[in-house]
């Protein structure tokens, strides 16, 4: 009994003492719900008993499911605005008068509530789990070996997150629409908040005087189930984000549309009615989780570069990485004080190659393939950590020619191989008397700082309205039109990029009004136009 409990305080002292390295561990988290105990709040609840949490989060599951809030769930101000109120304080005071984060310490040890006995079983999988390559390599050296990794379970129980969510003015309304396309809406104001459990060695000595396992003498239990039941685990707010406005089509209206052209029906209204409704919970619950993840460092994947050619990290499924995931990519360097500071070298993306390594680390364990969009040379050893990425473009330039104006246009990349990359784009070209829409795809070379591709795609040039010009007469003064080009994408200091292309554009057919007006006003858009300015990569 004294060798079970002198062996359980070296470890719970020692957890707090490992070294920091490369490699981030894996956080765990419990999900709670903000209940307003109204009609939506079992179809939420249904629901998230069903959606999956990243793979890179263990799942801490405690009795605390929901906090019942006795208000309205629907909240606007004087002007009518609805708004998500802030219940970091009221959260934060349930949290630790219920003593949640004790529970989240009774999960982690097993702990069985009648008898009050525990045990390391869970902290010792989720130890081995977490572990590296690294660590598998340096553990032969030692007297315990890999029994010994099974410790490093301890180290994550001060990586213990709750995540709340509060799905705040849930309504159901009608939207009109500007040519008869109006449709019924669900719209929501969403938040989610972060929390995490305190843990500190005073902590620990105290959960050592509670332990109780069937080496404990029977006259002993008592007296520690008592002390356990004094045991105040607190938590500490992290992060908070909103959705001021979040909304979803039912296709309702749509649905009926389609009826009244004479096509057979697919969905009934009550079964696009819930769709709907799941679908706006779901998006939501994911877009903010991508917040929080994107702004709390914690949560983000760490690891070092294993391999350079091509690029390789022992990371995988197991942490969720995901093709296109974006990674900054630094190097610690010593300055005058003696400390070190990050200084950043590089930006990788992974590819396709993405390691299935949902497995306890052998030592051999296998890589994903990264490749290099910005940066100079990287090194073994480099740390690369993951920075969220929005996969979006956001082009401002301008164009010279006969579509000659002012550009702006937004753009997303996807892997296709090693060297090569599909390219969506939809531009925006602005004149003193015309506006250009096109649409293009492209798909080239890249390398790193430079990618270059061959695109075509198809374009609406539209004449702007004059004063004494009729709507109906507006719309006849269109002409369509296909184009294609080459164009380059240049690294400044990433996110910033130059772009540049040249391109030729050919007339498809235009409106009886188009026709009048070009003559009018001296415009032909067949022909050759160049154009370039600044990305910026979100």
């Amino acid at each position: 009994m004294k060798k079970t409990l002198f062996i359980l305080f070296i470890l719970l002292a020692t957890a707090v003492t490992y070294a920091q390295t490369d490699k981030s561990d894996r956080s765990s988290l419990s999900i709670v719900l903000l209940d307003y105990d109204d009609q939506y709040s079992q179809p939420i609840n249904d629901l998230f008993n069903q959606l999956m949490l990243d793979s890179r989060y263990d799942i801490n599951r405690i009795d605390t499911r929901k906090i019942i809030v006795k208000e309205e769930r629907t909240r606007a101000n004087k002007q009518g605005n609805y708004y998500a109120p802030d219940r970091t304080q009221d959260i934060e005071t349930f949290l630790n008068n219920n003593n949640v984060g004790k529970e989240i310490i009774s999960y982690l040890f097993n702990r069985n509530k009648q008898t009050g006995t525990m045990s390391l079983d869970k902290l010792h999988a989720r130890g081995i789990y977490n572990v590296s390559d690294q660590d598998i390599i340096e553990s032969r050296a030692t007297k315990r070996g890999l029994e010994g990794l099974k410790d490093k379970g301890f180290s994550l129980i001060d990586k213990s997150h709750i995540m709340l969510f509060d799905f705040a003015n849930i309504r159901y309304e009608y939207k009109k629409g500007n040519n008869n396309d109006g449709d019924f809406y669900w719209y929501a104001t969403p938040a989610v908040y972060l929390f995490k459990i305190k843990w500190d060695e005073t902590l620990q000595n105290q959960l050592f005087d509670c332990w109780i396992d069937n080496a404990t003498p029977i006259a002993e239990r008592k007296q520690k189930k008592v002390a356990f039941e004094k045991l105040h685990v607190p938590v500490e707010f992290i992060i908070k984000y909103t959705n001021d406005s979040r909304s979803e089509s039912t296709g309702i209206e749509a649905e009926q549309r389609r009826v009244d052209k004479g096509n057979q029906r697919r969905y009934s209204n009550s079964e696009l009615k819930n769709n709907s409704f799941n679908k706006m919970i779901a998006s939501a619950a994911d877009y903010l989780g991508e917040r929080i993840e994107g702004k709390y460092d914690a949560f983000k994947i760490q690891n070092s570069i294993y391999s350079t050619h091509p690029i390789k990290v022992k990371i995988g499924r197991k942490e969720g990485v995901k093709t296109n995931d974006r990674y900054y990519v630094y190097e610690y360097i010593s300055n005058s004080n003696g400390h070190t500071q990050p200084r950043r070298k590089g930006v990788v993306k992974a590819t396709s190659h993405i390691a299935r390594n949902e497995m306890v680390a052998t030592g051999q364990s296998p890589t994903t393939e990264f490749y290099q969009i910005a940066g100079g040379r990287l090194e073994e050893g480099m740390v690369l950590k993951e920075k969220q990425s929005y996969y979006l473009n956001l082009d401002l330039g301008y164009r010279y020619g006969e579509l000659e104006g002012v550009y702006a246009g937004l753009s997303t990349v996807f892997y296709a191989t090693r060297a090569t990359n599909h390219n969506v784009m939809l531009g925006l070209t602005g004149w003193d008397k015309a506006l250009t829409l096109t649409l293009d795809y492209g798909f080239g070379l890249r390398c790193n700082n430079f990618d270059i591709y061959p695109y075509i795609g198809a374009g609406l040039d539209s004449f702007l309205k004059d004063k004494n010009e009729s709507d109906e007469d507006s719309k006849q003064s269109m002409a369509w039109l296909a184009q294609g080009g080459v164009r380059f994408n240049l690294n400044i200091y990433y996110p910033l990029q130059l772009f540049g292309a040249v391109e030729y554009n050919y007339l498809l057919k235009e409106e009886e009004n188009y026709t009048n007006k070009k003559i009018l006003k001296d415009r032909d858009i067949e022909g050759f136009n160049l154009y370039g300015g600044i990305r910026i990569c979100f």
